[in-house]
């Protein structure tokens, strides 16, 4: 039996990072100690609508490591928001017209329906790729930053390169129309398509030069050809490159990562609603701190209505400082205290993340990125102290 169904995308819904439930069909979105936000767990388009269900199904809002890795699947790249609007629409749809169904198989069908629309038997791309070039100006906005900033890195002696798990047609009309130029592989030493990431990192496959197919070894990148397949180990022996910083929309590949939403998140963190919001939510917390460590002899009914009257205010502020991302998952990036999983991810794969490779250009090309030194807990009062200069060290 066959349903044809007429979803509408809503790109408002979704958000990058958010885990889907094998066995429940839940999505949601979880912090880096793999703790559920629990106001983010969606049964298709709807909020759960009691979440002791899931703290009684975890025993708590911590998920186990073991369950993570075998009933999970973490949403976590481009095309994970329309993955997880369509896995969360077909979940509405089967529940409202009460079909019976298991959302293992359900993630498995969408997945393999993805596969389908990206691949090809004749190497252009799957129909996914063979529609974005019927009308590619509705898919891509043309960069002449992106162009200026390649031509000063080669200027200045950098080596540039393209990597790309797409087939040469594909980025070839891509890069065309981008860099408003045909001969777009002049702003690079060495171009790559059909890489199949990430088993380029792993695997032995030689390279092969993709303008003239043939069977002949790769020896050497020649200026102006493109090649297909190879590996890690034949690149670093082909170009001899020393230090190579490579960016990409794959968190977990890329050593720097390019998140688009990045920059609207910082847009909204920037306005003086959400920073007043913000602020007056760590007054509230450091308010409900200092009661709590009051003696027991101080308390009384006004003091504790007070307390009450905050911690509900403190509930309320945090949806809102949640909504003003989004209305159903909040910020890519954090939970409530804690970053995201998805935000660890990328501290843990990504050397630099930015929202543009372009803003770069910005800086100077011999500029060194040193990173932030992370504290503790116990270390955080002292050392922020210290590190704002109220504290001078003082020599034995």
């Amino acid at each position: 039996m066959f349903y044809v169904v007429d979803f509408k995308f809503d790109p408002n819904f979704a958000i990058r990072g958010l885990h889907y439930d094998f066995n429940n069909g839940w999505l949601m979105k979880i912090d880096n100690m793999a703790n559920i936000q629990l106001n983010t767990v969606h049964v298709g388009r709807e909020p759960i609508k009691d979440v002791n269900e899931i703290i009684e199904y975890h025993k708590g809002r911590h998920i186990p490591p073991e369950y993570l890795n075998t009933n999970m699947f973490q949403l976590s790249d481009l095309f994970s928001v329309p993955q997880a609007t369509l896995l969360s629409d077909l979940v509405q749809y089967f529940k409202d017209h009460s079909m019976s169904f298991h959302p293992r198989y359900l993630s498995d069908d969408v997945k393999h329906a993805a596969r389908i629309l990206h691949t090809s038997e004749y190497r252009i791309g799957g129909t996914l790729h063979m529609e974005v070039m019927k009308d590619i100006s509705k898919y891509l906005e043309r960069s002449p930053k992106l162009v200026g900033y390649i031509e000063k890195l080669r200027k200045n002696g950098k080596k540039t390169f393209l990597l790309t798990n797409s087939s040469l047609p594909f980025i070839s009309r891509g890069m065309s129309y981008l860099t408003s130029t045909d001969d777009w592989k002049d702003l690079f030493d060495c171009v790559i398509v059909n890489a199949r990431k990430p088993e380029f990192y792993r695997s032995c496959r030689p390279f092969r030069n993709a303008n003239e197919p043939n069977w002949d070894m790769v020896n050497s990148f020649a200026p102006g050809q493109i090649y297909q397949g190879g590996n890690i180990k034949d690149f670093e022996i082909l170009t001899d490159w020393q230090m190579v910083l490579y960016f990409g929309d794959h968190v977990y590949s890329d050593l720097g990562a390019i998140i688009h939403e990045l920059a609207k998140e910082i847009e909204i963190r920037n306005q003086a609603s959400y920073r007043h919001k913000l602020s007056w939510l760590l007054c509230l917390e450091r308010l409900l701190n200092e009661a709590q460590s009051w003696s027991k002899d101080h308390y009384t009914d006004e003091l504790n209505t007070l307390l009450s009257e905050w911690q509900s205010e403190r509930k309320q502020v945090r949806i809102e400082l949640k909504t003003a991302f989004n209305r159903s998952f909040g910020s890519m990036f954090r939970t409530y205290q804690n970053p995201s999983f998805f935000a660890s991810k990328i501290q843990k794969f990504a050397d630099i993340y930015m929202a543009n490779v372009t803003n770069l250009d910005e800086l100077s090309l011999d500029y060194v990125f040193y990173p932030n030194r992370a504290y503790l807990p116990h270390e955080r009062l002292v050392e922020e102290v210290v590190d704002s200069g109220q504290i001078k060290h003082v020599s034995e």
